[in-house]
Formats: structure tokens, C-alpha cells, sequence
């Protein structure tokens, strides 16, 4: 590993890990001053630390890129001040000896923030949504009534008993929307089996129609039915609880059931955006920070253009989310709006420094 590499790669780590720990220091500053105010009214200072540590997992997923930016930012900032790009130009060494370091940094911080955002914060989040809203908003929990799903030609009409049993009712039609059959079952349990699953059914009167007789009557103790939609259709669990290969499957579930999916699609192809916008930092600062006038202050105009670029990031995703939800635009595109913008932004920028 060259002398150069190292030195870039080291000082890059250093200033990103920083970058770090002062925002999470900031975090828990500002989140211990607004949870203090229940502390006493349901909610306890061992619940409040919980918390506090629980939701470090996703601020650091929900920032890394940001955290990139900042801290390969200031890196360059200071190698521009003291004049240590012209004597790297100098020698001779092209952009690619200094981006290379840098999108090595950008690479390990993307494989941080996706496998927190895979393997962590789906079972931190759940935590952190129960305490907030049983602890600290004292909100009880809503229970699921009748619903009504679609699954190809079949209607199910799923009424909750407890304990995940259901009284369930099934009209099959053909493709014109002609009434085929009714399944009426006293009792049902739904086992997921990957993307698709099984009803088990007890006490099932199931009704016909027929040419000679009118109506045709069966009556069965148990019958199993496969379906792809089951009691997680009508009852959806969070997007933040899932996995990649759960959203996926999920999002095939919905789809067969005729649902709207638009959450679960954005929220999976966040799952490569963000880690994916990590890169596209490493080449913003580049084209913001590298500078090669002997002016300190161009270079310290970079930084602060850079601090507002990251803000502008976070409020892009943000309102990509919104527009995903609200569907004004497609899920997939939304996720990927922040990435597009400033992707594009930052290889412009770039390469018209590189002309001059």
C-alpha cells in the first residue's frame, strides 16, 4: 500500500470517526433535554438511557452519509490550507491517487450503514416505538377489526377472535367477476410460508352454485387453503421492522393482494440509496474542498458550501419520503432523488474543476 494511500486513508478514517462522535454527542445532548421533561410521568431514567442508545443504531445509519461529507470535507479543507494538493499536483499525481483513499472510506462507511441498517435497527426500532408510545406518549394499543383483502379472484373478509384466530370468508370469482364460491370458516390460522402461506381452516361450510341444483352445500372439520395474504396484509408491520428479503416478499404479498406497496418499495430501495449516496459524498466534497489557491478562505467557503449541501441532502430525503407517500411520485424514484440530485450535481462539479 503506497505511503500516500495510507496517509489519506488514515487521516480520512480519523476525521470521519469524529465527525461521528461528535454528532451522536450532540444526539444524546439534545434527546436527553426533550425526553427529560416525562421523566416521572410514565417514563423512567433506565427507560430514557434504553432509548437514547437504541436510536443511536439508526441515527448513525440515517446520517452516515452526511457524516462522509463533513468529515471528508474537513480533511480536504485542511490539505488545501496548507498547500499539500499543489504539492500533490506537483509530483505529478493525478485526482484518482486522492479519490481512491477517499471512496475506500466512503465503501467501509456504506457497508456500516447497510448492515446497521439491515441486522440493527429492525429490532431496535420495535423497542423504540414501544416505549415512546406506551412510556412516553401513553398511547394504547389499536386493535385490528374486520378487513376486507384480495388476493387474484378471491375476497377475504377476516374477522379477528384473538390469539391469531380469525373467522374467515372467502368468495372465489372466475376473471369476469362471477361468483364461483364461498368458504365459510369458523375458525382460521395463517401460516407464512416465504412470499406465500397456508390457511388452516376449522369448521368450513363451503358454498356453490350449480346448473342442476341452484346451490351446492359441503361441510368439512378442516381444510387447508394456500394464499398470499394473510393477517400481516390487513395488520402491516412497520417498513423500519423489516429486512431486504422481508420487503421484498412483503411487497409481492401486497401486490397480489391488490394493496398499495409505495412504503415498503421506498423503503427498500433506501436500503441501497443511502448506503449508495456515501460514494457520491466522497465526490461533492472533492469537487467543493480541493482547492489550489494559495486563499485560505476559498478553501473555508468549500466547508461551509459543504455544511449546507449536507442540510439541503437531509431535506431532499425527506421530502422524497413525503412525495412517496403521498404518491406523487413513484416509490423507487423517490428513494432515489437525493442520489440523482446530487450525484449528478457533485460530477459536474468535478469535472469542471479538473478543466480549469
Amino acid at each position: 500500500m503506497p505511503i500516500l494511500f495510507r496517509w489519506i486513508f488514515f487521516a480520512c478514517i480519523s476525521r470521519a470517526a469524529a465527525t461521528l462522535a461528535a454528532l451522536l454527542a450532540i444526539y444524546v445532548i439534545i434527546e436527553s433535554f426533550d425526553k427529560a421533561r416525562y421523566l416521572g410521568h410514565g417514563l423512567t431514567a433506565s427507560l430514557m438511557i434504553e432509548y437514547i442508545l437504541l436510536k443511536m443504531p439508526f441515527m448513525v445509519s440515517e446520517f452516515m452519509p452526511i457524516i462522509i461529507l463533513l468529515g471528508i470535507s474537513i480533511y480536504l479543507t485542511d490539505l488545501s490550507k496548507h498547500q499539500e494538493v499543489v504539492a500533490i499536483r506537483a509530483a505529478g499525481l493525478g485526482i484518482n491517487k486522492l479519490l481512491t483513499p477517499l471512496l475506500l472510506v466512503a465503501a467501509i462507511a456504506a457497508t456500516l450503514s447497510f448492515s446497521i441498517g439491515e441486522w440493527v435497527t429492525p429490532i431496535t426500532n420495535q423497542r423504540l416505538d414501544l416505549i415512546e408510545n406506551v412510556h412516553i406518549h401513553h398511547r394504547t394499543m389499536q386493535r385490528q377489526g374486520v378487513e376486507w383483502l384480495k388476493d387474484e379472484h378471491r375476497f377475504f373478509r377476516l374477522t379477528p377472535l384473538g390469539h391469531d384466530q380469525f373467522k374467515l370468508t372467502i368468495i372465489e370469482t372466475n376473471a369476469h367477476g362471477g361468483w364461483l364460491r364461498r368458504i365459510d370458516s369458523a375458525r382460521a390460522h395463517y401460516t407464512a410460508q416465504g412470499n406465500h402461506g397456508v390457511w388452516q381452516l376449522q369448521q368450513v361450510d363451503i358454498s356453490q352454485p350449480s346448473a342442476s341444483e341452484g346451490m351446492v352445500l359441503h361441510h368439512r372439520a378442516q381444510m387447508q387453503l394456500p394464499a398470499a395474504v394473510g393477517p400481516a396484509t390487513s395488520s402491516p408491520p412497520k417498513p423500519g421492522y423489516m429486512n431486504v428479503f422481508q420487503l421484498y416478499h412483503y411487497i409481492d404479498t401486497l401486490k397480489h393482494a391488490g394493496l398499495n406497496s409505495s412504503a415498503y418499495i421506498y423503503a427498500l430501495h433506501r436500503k441501497f440509496s443511502a448506503p449508495f449516496a456515501c460514494f457520491l459524498m466522497v465526490i461533492l466534497a472533492a469537487a467543493l474542498c480541493l482547492q489550489q489557491s494559495s486563499r485560505s478562505s476559498r478553501a473555508s467557503w468549500g466547508l461551509v458550501i459543504t455544511i449546507a449541501a449536507g442540510l439541503i441532502f437531509y431535506v431532499v430525503g425527506n421530502a422524497g419520503s413525503l412525495l412517496a407517500a403521498s404518491q406523487h411520485l413513484p416509490a423507487a424514484f423517490a428513494a432515489w432523488l437525493p442520489s440523482l440530485v446530487f450525484g449528478g450535481m457533485a460530477l459536474f462539479l468535478l469535472l469542471r474543476q479538473e478543466e480549469h
